[in-house]
């Protein structure tokens, strides 16, 4: 997992209420067994129509927002089944950080786990980032993790993180990382555990 301490760049806009994992990362590209290359089917539904064309008015489809490294949702983002699949599409097309106003809980956590931000805001500030993208789509907006700020145009505000999920996010750990830092307390553990069980010889 890499190290994210701050964010700052600009945003695609994704509209669109109660959007579920089925649609981020449709079933037939579940049977891949890499990780990584899930980006090309992100959105596969929407982005292309039933000839395989590219709907060019879909938001990722669009060139002004490909740098994008922030999606901007909407409310209940990720709902559905609890698949790790569409996590690792968005952060495989470029995103670390996706906003919307709630996150289905098992998304929330599948995101955090791969170091993907799911940033929680209401909706008055989701509404907000919609009509400042919209006005001007290369606006750029400023997140740290370190101090849990938000900023863009005269949006100024603090945001919730857990203590736990922002250390593993400034410190690039995921759980097998976070499990090594304990490893001589675990193999001390097992030593000792060992002279307890009865030999069968």
């Amino acid at each position: 997992m890499k190290k994210i301490k701050e964010i700052k760049s600009t945003m695609m806009p994704l509209k669109m209420s109660n959007v579920d994992t089925d649609q981020i990362m449709p079933k037939q590209f579940l049977k891949r067994v890499e990780r990584s290359g899930y980006g090309e089917y992100l959105f596969y539904d929407w982005r292309k129509d039933s000839n395989g064309n590219l709907n060019q008015e879909f938001p990722l489809n669009k060139e002004v927002y490909e740098d994008a490294k922030v999606l901007v949702a909407g409310p209940n983002f990720g709902t559905g089944s609890s698949r790790e699949h569409a996590p690792w599409g968005l952060q495989d097309w470029g995103f670390d950080v996706i906003i919307s106003s709630n996150f289905a809980d098992i998304f929330k956590n599948n995101c955090l786990n791969i170091g993907l931000v799911p940033l929680e805001v209401s909706e008055e500030i989701l509404h907000q980032l919609f009509e400042l993208i919209e006005k001007n789509p290369k606006i750029e907006i400023h997140i740290s993790i370190e101090n849990k700020t938000l900023s863009c145009s005269e949006i100024n505000i603090d945001f919730d993180l857990d203590d736990f999920s922002r250390e593993k996010l400034l410190k690039g750990q995921d759980q097998i990382d976070i499990t090594l830092e304990k490893r001589k307390l675990i193999e001390k553990f097992a030593s000792q555990r060992k002279e307890t069980i009865p030999s069968l010889d």
